[in-house]
C-alpha cells in the first residue's frame, strides 16, 4: 500500500502545474470561473511586450539616490559580481488561438516556450537553447482542421464542444558553471474525456552547448544501471503500491535506460527519472517519477557534475538537502512538518546548526537554491497561506548561517498556477516573480526581481507584464489616456490589459492595436477598484476574478 501521499503530491505538483496551465490557456476550467467565452475575439497571440519600453524603462535618476536603492526599482546593470558567472535563462511563452468564423468560440489554442540566454555570453548555449526549443515553429493547420470538424459535429449533435489545446512548457531545474538542465512538458487536447501529457528532459554542458547524454556524466555507467534499477523498483513500490501495473517491474528493468530511455534531467537534489503517462501505472497515479540522490549514486557519477559549484541557481522542496552542490558543511533543507490536528504546516530553515522558523502556512510550495560567484548562498522560497495567499522569501544560510533577508507578499514563482505566463527570467542575481495583483480582471502579473547584496528581491521595471486570455468589453464610457492625451472610449470597445504598476495605472490594448492607459484608486475596503469615483464593475461587462 502507499505509505506517503504528501511524497507523490511533492514529485507530481510541477506536473499539476503545467496542466493547470495548459487548461487555462485551453479555456476548460480556465480561472476559476470555467470555459473562457471570448466572443469577440479574433486570432490573436498574447505578448508582454505590448507594454511600450518608454511605459517599462525607469531612469537612473529614479533608481538611484545617492548610491541607494530607490523605490524598490533596480535597473538589470547595477548589480555585479566577481568570478565565474552563469547564465540568466530566459524563458518566453508564445500563443496563439483560433476561433470559428463567427468568433464566438475558440478552437484551438497553442502555445509554446522560447529558451534563450540573455546577453551576449554563452553562445553556443543560447543556440542550442534555441534549436531545442524555438516557440511556435509547428504548423498546427492539420490539427486546426480536426478541431473544426470535432467544433461542427458537435453543433448538430447539439453537444458541448471543448476546445482543444496543444502547449509545449519548460522549467529549468538546475543552472550552474557546468551544466543547464530543464524539463519540458507536452500537454494537448484532442477530444475525449481528458487530455493527455508527456515529458522531456534536457541537459547541456554550459561553455560548449552540447546537448549530454546520461553516459556523459556517468563514471561507471554499468554499475550506475544495475543500482538504479533496483532503487527505482523499491521507491515505486513503497510510494505508489498498489496503484503500480502487475508488470511495472519488467517496464523499469527493460525501458528506464533502453535503447529510447526515458525522461531525465539534474536538479538540486540528485537525477530525477521521469516515467510518462500508461508506463508504470494507470492515468489515474499520474505520471511517477524518481529521484535518484547524487550523494547515493555518488561512486557511479563523474564528480565534476556532483561537485560544490562555484554558482548554481535549482529547483529544491521541502526535507531535501541541498548542502552539497552548495558547498556547505552540515545539513542545508527547508523543513517542512505538517500537523494533521490543525491541518497546518510549519516551515523551518536550516543550515549547519543553525534554524529559522518562517512560520505556518496551508503548504510549502516551491523554492530555489542559489551560490553566488561571491560565495554567498540563498534559499528562495514561497508557501501559500490558504488559496493562492502566497508569499516568497529569501534567507542566506552561507557558513553554517541562517540569515531572513527579504519577504515579498502575493509573490510566487509559477505563473501557471495564476493563469499567468510570458516573460521568465532564472539566474543567480535576477529572476521573475509572479505578483497577486486583481487590477481589471488581471490576477497577476510578472517582474524581473534584482537579488541585490543584502539578499532583497528588488523590481527592475515599474510596470507588471500581465499576460491575460481574458478581453473585457466596455459598457460605459471609460475614462482613458490614450497617445498622451486624456480622453474617453465608448461602450462596446474591447481591450485587453497587459500591465499595470499596481499603484494606480493599468496598461491595456484596444482589439485595434491603440495601448493607452487607466487610472484607477484601490478601494480596499469595498474589494474593488475606482475609475474618477466611480466603481470598475460599472465599466466592464465582467470582470473575471479568480478568487
Amino acid at each position: 500500500m502507499r505509505k506517503d501521499r504528501g511524497y507523490i503530491m511533492k514529485k507530481m505538483i510541477w506536473c499539476t502545474v503545467w496542466i493547470l496551465s495548459g487548461f487555462l490557456m485551453g479555456g476548460c476550467g480556465a480561472g476559476r470561473n470555467g470555459q473562457l467565452d471570448l466572443e469577440t475575439a479574433q486570432e490573436t497571440r498574447i505578448q508582454s511586450e505590448d507594454i511600450e519600453d518608454s511605459e517599462k524603462k525607469v531612469s537612473e535618476s529614479e533608481t538611484l539616490k545617492n548610491g541607494e536603492l530607490d523605490n524598490d526599482v533596480v535597473n538589470n546593470d547595477q548589480i555585479e559580481t566577481a568570478g565565474e558567472h552563469i547564465p540568466t535563462i530566459h524563458i518566453t511563452s508564445e500563443k496563439k488561438e483560433w476561433y470559428t468564423d463567427d468568433g464566438k468560440t475558440l478552437l484551438l489554442t497553442a502555445s509554446a516556450d522560447k529558451v534563450e540566454v540573455e546577453g551576449k555570453d554563452f553562445d553556443a548555449l543560447n543556440a542550442a537553447l534555441s534549436a531545442e526549443w524555438g516557440g511556435l515553429a509547428k504548423d498546427y493547420e492539420e490539427l486546426l482542421q480536426t478541431a473544426k470538424e470535432h467544433y461542427e459535429s458537435e453543433q448538430e449533435n447539439e453537444y458541448y464542444f471543448m476546445n482543444y489545446y496543444n502547449s509545449e512548457s519548460v522549467l529549468a531545474y538546475r543552472i550552474d558553471n557546468r551544466v543547464a538542465s530543464f524539463c519540458s512538458l507536452y500537454n494537448e487536447y484532442q477530444g475525449g474525456a481528458h487530455g493527455i501529457y508527456a515529458f522531456d528532459g534536457a541537459t547541456f554542458d554550459v561553455k560548449s552547448g552540447k546537448k549530454l547524454q546520461l553516459e556523459d556524466i556517468l563514471s561507471d555507467a554499468e554499475g550506475f544501471y544495475e543500482k538504479a534499477v533496483s532503487y527505482i523498483t523499491q521507491e515505486l513500490e513503497e510510494h505508489y503500491g498498489d496503484e503500480l501495473f502487475p508488470e511495472y517491474q519488467e517496464v523499469v528493468e527493460a525501458d528506464t535506460f533502453g535503447e529510447t530511455p526515458v525522461c531525465w534531467y539534474l536538479d538540486n537534489t540528485g537525477i530525477v527519472i521521469q516515467y510518462s503517462l500508461y508506463s508504470v501505472a494507470p492515468y489515474v497515479a499520474g505520471a511517477p517519477s524518481v529521484t535518484l540522490p547524487y550523494d547515493v549514486f555518488a561512486d557511479y557519477i563523474k564528480a565534476e557534475y556532483i561537485s560544490p559549484c562555484s554558482s548554481i541557481i535549482a529547483r529544491v522542496t521541502e526535507n531535501e538537502d541541498m548542502s552539497r552542490l552548495l558547498g556547505i558543511d552540515g545539513k542545508v533543507m527547508i523543513a517542512s512538518a505538517y500537523d494533521e490536528d490543525y491541518g497546518e504546516t510549519k516551515v523551518t530553515v536550516l543550515s549547519g546548526d543553525s534554524s529559522e522558523t518562517v512560520g505556518t502556512f496551508s503548504r510549502f510550495v516551491s523554492g530555489y537554491a542559489v551560490k553566488r560567484t561571491d560565495g554567498r548562498s540563498f534559499v528562495i522560497f514561497y508557501c501559500d497561506y490558504a488559496s493562492d495567499d502566497f508569499v516568497t522569501y529569501v534567507y542566506e544560510v552561507t557558513d553554517g548561517k541562517v540569515q531572513a533577508c527579504d519577504k515579498l507578499d502575493g509573490a510566487s514563482f509559477d505563473g501557471a498556477y495564476l493563469g499567468t505566463s510570458g516573460n521568465y527570467y532564472l539566474g543567480t542575481d535576477a529572476m521573475s516573480l509572479f505578483m497577486h495583483l486583481d487590477v481589471f480582471g488581471s490576477y497577476a502579473g510578472s517582474m524581473k526581481y534584482q537579488l541585490t547584496e543584502a539578499g532583497k528581491l528588488v523590481q527592475t521595471e515599474e510596470v507588471f507584464a500581465v499576460d491575460t486570455p481574458y478581453e473585457l468589453t466596455v459598457v460605459k464610457e471609460l475614462p482613458v489616456t490614450l497617445a498622451g492625451a486624456e480622453t474617453t472610449i465608448p461602450a462596446g470597445s474591447v481591450l485587453k490589459i497587459t500591465g499595470t504598476d499596481n499603484a494606480g495605472t493599468a496598461y491595456f490594448r484596444l482589439d485595434s492595436g491603440e495601448t493607452g492607459t487607466i487610472s484607477y484608486v484601490r478601494d480596499k475596503e469595498q474589494w474593488q477598484l475606482l475609475i474618477d469615483g466611480v466603481s470598475e464593475n460599472e465599466y466592464f461587462e465582467l470582470l473575471p476574478y479568480a478568487g
